[in-house]
């Protein structure tokens, strides 16, 4: 052990990829490896991060490496612990909501990084009969923070310029991370601030009362393993119930939050949903997580950990 912990001191003191970062405003060194684009469908350009083992590093933390802000999305449980390896993310979009009257993050709003779930989603919904509107989903990530967390849902965000709506979060598939699924709404002149993009600013100034969401007795669980493995091909069913009498199940809209782009659509219905799991040794250790909406509007998740097979 002694030998394998020297033999990484060399490597960390004389790599040429070794540079001065901010982790969380703490400076220290760590090293950056590139990731294969073929290992993530080319959705983004994500990076191997490497420190060593006393570094202030968590899950959730803001890097700031070459004047770009980065988020350390997972990290590796190292069977010869001689240092800390990461999957780092570039963060794509600055978010903003108002706290009262006063905009998050002192002023600043919070880095995130937004994927389009659109990509892996039908993408439509249906409105009345037989009548079918764009309903274009959005993921978005950031660091767990308290001002994160009193985010409710029902806020609406603006994303590149257009606004969505928080249909959903959670904290707790990703220690250290906070990730909404959104979904997309309309502009409104006389509550958003189109110029700073933070979506209901004229109702907080003016200190109108931000409506809440109304509570449902409606329930939905989205029962099936909770551990997957790579290669394999997974199921997951929908059960809704109300006051603890069970219901038909009645899902109209399959989300998959999948930032590393593991898991396919096999199968979807009304009832349950099928999954092909990408035979990929470097996904094992992510999290996906499925997320069912019925009719009218009632959310139920399952988080999924990606395993090896063996």
């Amino acid at each position: 052990m002694y030998a394998k912990q020297r033999q990484f001191d060399e490597y960390f003191n004389n790599t040429l990829n070794r540079e001065l970062i901010e982790i969380d405003g703490v400076t220290e060194y760590a090293t950056f490896q590139d990731q294969n684009q073929n290992n993530n469908k080319d959705m983004s350009d994500d990076k191997y991060m490497i420190v060593r083992k006393e570094s202030v590093l968590k899950a959730g933390s803001y890097v700031k490496w070459r004047d770009s802000m980065w988020l350390v999305f997972m990290e590796e449980n190292k069977t010869i612990p001689t240092h800390r390896q990461v999957k780092i993310k570039e963060m794509n979009h600055v978010i903003k909501w108002m706290i009262g009257d006063q905009i998050c993050g002192d002023g600043d709003g919070y880095p995130a990084y937004v994927q389009n779930n659109t990509l892996y989603t039908l993408g439509v919904a249906t409105s009345g009969q037989n009548i079918w509107a764009v309903n274009a989903k959005f993921g978005l990530y950031m660091q767990d923070s308290i001002e994160a967390r009193q985010v409710k849902i029902g806020r609406r965000i603006f994303i590149g310029g257009n606004v969505y709506k928080i249909l959903f979060k959670d904290y707790t598939a990703r220690k250290g991370i906070i990730s909404f699924l959104l979904e997309e709404d309309f502009i409104n002149e006389d509550k958003d601030n189109v110029e700073l993009e933070i979506a209901d600013y004229y109702t907080a100034i003016n200190q109108e009362e931000e409506p809440e969401v109304s509570g449902a007795s409606k329930e939905v669980a989205i029962t099936g393993t909770s551990t997957a493995k790579i290669g394999s091909l997974v199921k997951y069913e929908a059960k809704v119930s109300q006051d603890g009498k069970e219901l038909q199940a009645d899902i109209t809209d399959w989300t998959i939050d999948d930032t590393e782009q593991v898991a396919t659509i096999v199968e979807q219905s009304p009832t349950g949903i099928t999954l092909r799991i990408e035979n990929n040794f470097k996904k094992v250790g992510s999290v996906i997580s499925i997320i069912g909406k019925t009719s009218d509007g009632v959310f139920g998740s399952e988080s999924v950990r990606i395993i090896s097979p063996y």
